[in-house]
């Protein structure tokens, strides 16, 4: 069975909604007195005052024509607020009254709506008897016969159709979606009579993509477009194709376009929104998001699931109190996300109530999906809580996921480098790096704590070995250039492989930090603070790159920025939790050297201070 891109509902929504602005405009012109619902009415109230009058006319034989109009603008108000029951009740009697064509169409989209479907089918069959010039009758029968899966009345209803009313754009759009023959060629040699058919163009477009021919299907959404800029529909395919086809600044316009024509429209938003996520356009998607938030009401509400996203945005930027705050409301209207409590756990963790947040993680089921993340984290916590034999007993028995091996071995050596287990993180990232031989990764952090079970040189050559393996793997890159550095060593090397690293990526600012360090160990300061200092642009938070800003700017005798900037760091180092700390060697080194270099910045502010 081919792709049906036309549902019945759709096709009725359409029908009925085109048929009844068309009579409500008629009856309107032709019946002066008909009994219009006031503007400002309570309609639940009065449409039950008018409902029973009207019903009750109807059984007595005393409907007038002005109350059959009047039942069917009615029927129409409740039919949009989901009112389907009654709905159907006025539907029903106009169409006694009057045997029109809107009001049969009507009625079998609220008879399909209350799953009535034999009723549908008997009154869509009238339908196509009373009016046989009309395509409507045929594709309301096509459509009730799709949702009874009839398959064989429903092709033979189709075929009728299209061979009557060839030129019938819906009709030819359902007729493709079951046609025995190619279905693209029909909606081809209908756009060759009809070339500005924008919803043959965009039917034609998503076959092509169902195909994964994207190139054909970006031709004939942007014919679409082209014909009719407005239509939301071909807005968010022309996204989602150029998503698919990574041109992602092309995809952001287009969602922003259908997002802006329909701001209320949760789809519309969720797709400009995960385009923005995508792309790391975080604080752009926070704004968006906290806007609609702002604006929402009982009315229009949040989406719980806009309010998920805002908090995860909010633990990227550390606004934990916040981040909290959004996931314990979803917490307490079950909305249904397994992450919900481990994000809960990580901001409690952050503001360091441990408790609170072991709390949450022990509530984090094996059957759920967040499980190993959770014993990871349970495992960070007891070492920030000083329990460091329970969290070495831990790791050991924590097991690897299939379906996350690397990521998990990664942070079993490390919490085993931690605990200077250096043997036994190498074993694991060995039997790794046996069944994931391309994981680059794993051979990366072998090659680091090759220099700690080891020697800096074996640790030197192993990375070698890597860049040899993967030219363009900017980490392994860097990695290498970094440890030449720290060492002193082939610092022409040291310099080839960081300025490779740095055009490989660069807005990375550690490869820009590992390249200004260089220099700085060249004695060449001014080319370090200029590499350094862009490296602070992307992390303004980093130690390591303040501590080495730091140094260049003592060197330039630049003193008042070099305090403040050494003692930036001796906060932000106070700051951060034990594992944080002490997992880093150069963190660990850089602690307990970070006073002598506050003093050595004061003594020259001191001693020197006009040079500042």
């Amino acid at each position: 069975m081919k792709f049906k891109y036309v549902s019945a509902v759709t096709i009725l929504f359409f029908i009925s909604a085109c048929q009844s602005l068309k009579n409500a405009s008629e009856t309107k012109s032709n019946n002066d007195d008909t009994n219009v619902l006031p503007h400002h009415a309570n309609l639940s109230q009065y449409a039950q005052i008018r409902l029973n009058k009207i019903l009750h006319d109807a059984e007595t034989g005393h409907l007038s024509e002005s109350q059959a109009n009047e039942a069917f603008l009615l029927a129409k108000n409740l039919e949009e607020k989901g009112q389907f029951e009654s709905s159907e009740k006025l539907f029903q009697v106009c169409f006694q009254y009057s045997q029109s064509l809107p009001a049969g169409l009507n009625l079998i989209n609220v008879k399909s709506q209350l799953k009535k479907l034999n009723d549908a089918q008997e009154i869509a069959n009238r339908l196509t008897i009373l009016y046989p010039q009309y395509s409507e009758p045929m594709l309301a029968l096509a459509s009730v016969y799709q949702m009874q899966n009839n398959n064989v009345a429903l092709i033979k209803t189709l075929e009728k159709a299209f061979k009557k009313f060839p030129k019938d754009e819906a009709i030819v759009i359902f007729y493709s979606s079951y046609s025995k023959t190619n279905a693209k060629k029909v909606l081809e040699t209908f756009l060759s009579k009809n070339p500005r058919s924008s919803n043959v163009l965009l039917t034609l477009a998503k076959y092509y993509y169902q195909e994964k021919n994207y190139h054909k299907a970006l031709y004939y959404a942007k014919k679409a477009y082209s014909v009719d800029q407005d239509i939301i529909e071909t807005l968010i395919f022309l996204g989602k194709i150029n998503q698919s086809i990574k041109n992602y600044s092309e995809a952001e316009k287009y969602f922003k376009l259908a997002f802006d024509k329909e701001i209320d429209n949760n789809l519309n938003a969720q797709n400009y929104i995960n385009i923005l996520l995508f792309q790391n356009k975080t604080q752009e998607a926070l704004s968006i998001l906290l806007k609609l938030e702002s604006s929402s009401d009982e009315q229009i509400p949040f989406p719980p699931e806009f309010t998920f996203q805002i908090a995860k945005i909010m633990l990227i930027n550390r606004d934990y109190e916040e981040a909290e705050r959004r996931l314990y409301e979803l917490l307490k209207i079950n909305f249904e996300n397994s992450s919900i409590k481990y994000y809960l756990a990580i901001c409690n963790e952050k503001v360091r109530k441990f408790d609170v947040a072991l709390m949450y993680l022990n509530e984090i089921k094996e059957d759920n999906e967040y499980y190993t993340e959770a014993q990871k984290e349970k495992i960070i916590i007891y070492i920030n809580t000083n329990q460091k034999e329970f969290a070495e007993k831990q790791i050991y028995k924590f097991s690897l996921s299939e379906k996350n091996i690397v990521e998990d071995t990664l942070f079993k050596s490390s919490i085993l480098a931690y605990f200077n287990k250096y043997s036994d993180a190498v074993d694991i990232l060995n039997k790794s790096i046996a069944t994931h031989s391309d994981a680059k990764e794993l051979y990366l952090k072998k090659a680091e704590y090759l220099k700690y079970l080891k020697s800096d040189e074996s640790s030197i050559k192993f990375a070698e070995q890597i860049v040899s393996r993967w030219p363009k793997y900017a980490d392994g890159l860097n990695f290498l250039g970094y440890s030449l550095v720290e060492n002193n060593k082939r610092l022409e090397l040291a310099k080839k492989v960081l300025l490779k690293a740095v055009a490989l990526n660069p807005k990375n600012g550690f490869y820009l930090d590992s390249l200004g360090w260089l220099y700085y160990q060249k004695n060449d300061y001014k080319n370090a603070f200029k590499y350094i200092t862009e490296a602070i642009k992307i992390e303004p938070d980093e130690p390591v790159i303040l501590y080495h800003l730091a140094s260049a700017q003592l060197k330039l005798k630049f003193y008042e920025d070099s305090l403040r900037t050494f003692e930036s760091t001796s906060k932000i180092l106070e700051d951060m939790l034990p594992y944080q700390l002490e997992s880093d060697p150069e963190l660990s080194r850089i602690q307990q050297s970070i006073g002598s270099k506050i003093l050595e910045a004061k003594k020259a502010i001191d001693i020197d201070p006009e040079n500042d």
